[in-house]
Order: C-alpha cells, then structure tokens, then sequence
C-alpha cells in the first residue's frame, strides 16, 4: 500500500521510548508501525539510534512529521478566564501569566496557548495555557538530536488522543466524553465537550485505592469542575492505555456502559497491531496529529526557534512532489499495491535527491515567518494603549516573590485581582502605593491555604 500522508509519535515514557507510525491516503488513518524500546539509558548512543534507524528505514518511514510526547505529570495545563476586553492582546496578556507561573528566571516555560470557544453569548475568554519546563524540553530534544530525530511537534499525550478521537466528529448540544489514559501507577483522566478539549488532570493511584475508586472520584470531580447540568449529556466513558483491560473490568461493575477505546479504535489497525493498542494509543494520537488537517488541540510547544509551518512555496513544493510520485507510478504500474520494492528504491532515491533543496526552502521560510513575528510584536508593543497591560505588568513586576496572582478581570472600570501571598501585609501597602491604581479595596475575609502556607486574598481596584 502507498500512503500520501505519514506521522510519527515517538514518547519517553519512564525507561522507554514508544514509536508508532499513523499513514493515510484518502481514507481514514492506519495505525501500521508500533515499537517499544525498553531499558533505553542502558543502550550506547550510537546502538540506541542504530535501532531507530532500522525502524525508520525497514518500514519505509520519513523523520519529517515527527511528534514528540511529553506526559502530563511534565506538562503543566492551565484555564484562564479572562475579560472579552483583552482579547485583541492576548498574546501579551498569555506571556504575562506565564512569567507570574515560572518557578525561576534560570529555568522558564516553553509554553503556547488556545482559544476554549465559548456559545453565541460568551461573556467570558476561556483560554487553554500549556507550559513544560524549558531545561526538562531541551533534554528530551537534545537525545532525540542525536538520534537523528527532529519533532515539528511537541505535545503532550491527551492533546493527540484528543486529536484522534474527535476526528470526523461533528458535535452538537453539550455533549461531553470522559476518556482516562491509565498508565502502571496513575491515570490522566481528561473530558471533550463540544469538539474541544476542556478538562485535563494527572493523578496516581494509592495502593489501597482501585481502579474503579479511583476512576469514581475523577468522573465526579470532572464533573463538578465542569459544571455539568441538567442538559448536559454524557455521551461516551472510555478507557485506554497500559492498564486499559484492568480498569476497565473494575469500572464497568459501576458504569456499565464505559468502553475500551480499543474496541472502536479510531484508526484501522492490522493484526500484528491489535495487541498493542492499549499501549500505543497515545503515542497514534501523537502520530494522527502529525497528518490531521484540521487537528481539534492545536498546541506546539516546542521552542519558537525550532517551530516551522509549511508556506506557500512549501505546499507548491509538497504538491509537486506528489504529482511526480503519482506520475511515476502511474508509469511504472503502482496503482496497484506494489510489490516490486526494486522499483520503489529507485523511487525513494529520486525522492531524497529533493530533499535537500525543499529543506533549504523551509529554512529560509522559517526565517522569514520569524522576522515576521518579531515585527508584529514590535507593532504591538509600540501601538497597544491597553491600560490592562500596564496594571499586569506592574503587578508582575511589584508583587513579593512569594506572591501569585491566580486571576485576574475587569469590568466597568473595576479591577479585580485574586490569588495568594506569603507576604499580605507587603502586597496590600504596594498596592495602595501603586501609581496605577486607585480607591484600592480588600474584599472577604482572609483564609489560609493550608496546602502552601499562604494567604487567599481578593482586592478591587479602579484606574487612576
């Protein structure tokens, strides 16, 4: 079989490395190639990619839609809730919050964001943050390096299950699907609603709590968070991943109507594949992302610098390599499944022989996309007139180093700060000083969060 399209999701997961390849033509994707690599840091460098290399070359795969998965117990998810008014600078607003969540200057957050869409009526931003530490992204990406292997895509494992399962699915009403990828000694539990990705937490699991207990108090608390109604619906209850089969069994003697993911496995799967679905299915999410066109969880977290989107030139270039391929194979008779692999190296060469120009143009493009976005920021920076901006950044800036600010609104002229403080006495005087803020206002009582030591505080204020 000839794919036109090819996506590769490789994970480090503990002392693993999990590979699987997702190919599609103009059907729906196949799931086609599943490796798992064990006991990784006991190989040399030089074996560990001679192992990779053979997975790559003896099934044909290219390395140029390579994405990287990254556990959520790596990744870092946020919500913000945020005033409409902000919405046309909410790059800045998103980088602001991301300096108040970064543990220290040395070490800072790799991080993009996307919009939750709200109804007709949304009064409300509801914007979804992703960070993972830069030092712990560098590592994975600097191994990879060295085994000859270069991510467009950085993800973490729930956005590509997302992706695959929401593919071809048109959603309507409050419709809401909880899915729980359950690992060896945890699960990630997570919900879509509508076609979007709107809930996502990590937990482990004690030895003397079950599966099904376990799984119980997540439902409720997605639920809860959600705010789920009288109208909403909960569609489907899936499980999947490495201990899928065991909770299932422990899940459905409360929930009979919870489903393995892997008896309606969004991809076709081949026999020699079928066993390992449990497993594999994060890491086909990762892949499918690679080659959906229009994937539901659109977040990259890989530094802006590595970052590259195909361009016009780009897609002109795609385009006409695939003309030529379809063209070659109508002459040497490959529409057919094609069986004469001597005639498919010779293909394979010509291809490669264009590899390094196309390359070159796509260096060149992202060069150019990311001039382009250093001048757009600058426009920003030098037009915007956001009194909002300014109050967060001086909040940034002014706020004791054991201070954080968890949310933030504005609305007719009254700010509204909340968030926690170790240091309350300071962060009250520096407020009332603050040039920007007037008729400043503590609201509620004071409570301690017992978990941190610090202090819930809530402030309004007014513009000067």
């Amino acid at each position: 079989m000839i794919y036109l399209k090819t996506g590769v999701g490789i994970e480090l997961r503990g002392d693993d490395i999990l590979l699987a390849a997702v190919q599609s033509n103009f059907s729906k994707g196949a799931f086609t190639h599943f490796l798992r690599i064990t006991d990784y840091p006991l190989f040399t460098r030089s074996d560990l990619r001679g192992v990779m290399d053979r997975f790559f070359r003896d099934n044909g795969l290219g390395r140029d839609s390579v994405v990287l998965g990254i556990s959520r117990r790596d990744c870092v998810i946020r919500y913000l809730d945020l005033p409409l008014e902000v919405r046309d600078n909410l790059k800045e607003v998103v980088r602001y919050q991301v300096q108040a969540f970064e543990p220290t200057e040395e070490d800072g957050f790799y991080y993009d964001y996307a919009l939750v869409e709200g109804g007709p009526g949304q009064k409300r931003l509801t914007v979804m943050l992703a960070m993972t530490g830069k030092s712990f992204l560098d590592r994975q990406l600097t191994l990879l390096r060295e085994l000859g292997i270069h991510p467009v895509i950085v993800a973490y494992g729930s956005a590509g299950l997302a992706n695959m399962c929401l593919s071809g699915r048109k959603e309507t009403g409050d419709r809401v699907v909880f899915l729980a990828d359950a690992g060896k000694a945890g699960m990630e539990f997570f919900a879509l609603r509508a076609g979007q990705l709107v809930y996502t937490r990590e937990v482990s699991k004690s030895e003397a709590q079950g599966w099904g207990e376990l799984f119980h108090v997540e439902a409720n608390e997605a639920a809860a968070r959600l705010r789920l109604g009288a109208e909403s619906v909960v569609e489907r209850i899936v499980v999947t991943g490495e201990s899928s089969r065991e909770v299932y069994e422990e899940v459905r003697e409360r929930i009979p109507e919870c489903e393995l993911l892997e008896k309606s496995f969004p991809l076709t799967v081949s026999g020699k594949n079928r066993q390992v679905t449990g497993e594999a299915a994060a890491v086909c999410g990762l892949a499918f992302t690679a080659i959906a066109a229009r994937p539901a969880v659109k977040l990259n977290l890989l530094p802006p610098g590595l970052k590259r989107r195909p361009g016009r030139l780009g897609i002109a270039v795609a385009a006409a390599l695939g003309v030529i391929i379809l063209l070659l194979m109508l002459g040497l008779g490959l529409i057919e499944p094609v069986k004469n692999r001597r005639k498919l190296a010779l293909l394979e060469v010509e291809t490669q022989k264009l590899e390094g120009p196309v390359r070159k143009v796509r260096g060149l493009e992202a060069e150019g996309e990311k001039l382009e976005a250093q001048r757009k920021l600058m426009v920003e920076l030098l037009e915007d007139d956001d009194r909002n901006l300014d109050v967060l950044k001086y909040l940034t800036e002014s706020f004791p180093e054991d201070t954080f600010l968890s949310n933030y609104t504005y609305n007719n002229g009254v700010i509204t700060i909340t968030g926690e403080s170790g240091s309350f006495s300071e962060l009250s005087t520096r407020l009332e000083q603050s040039p920007l803020l007037r008729d400043v206002v503590q609201r509620g009582t004071i409570s301690r969060n017992a978990a941190t030591g610090r202090e819930r505080f809530q402030f309004d204020a007014r513009l000067k």
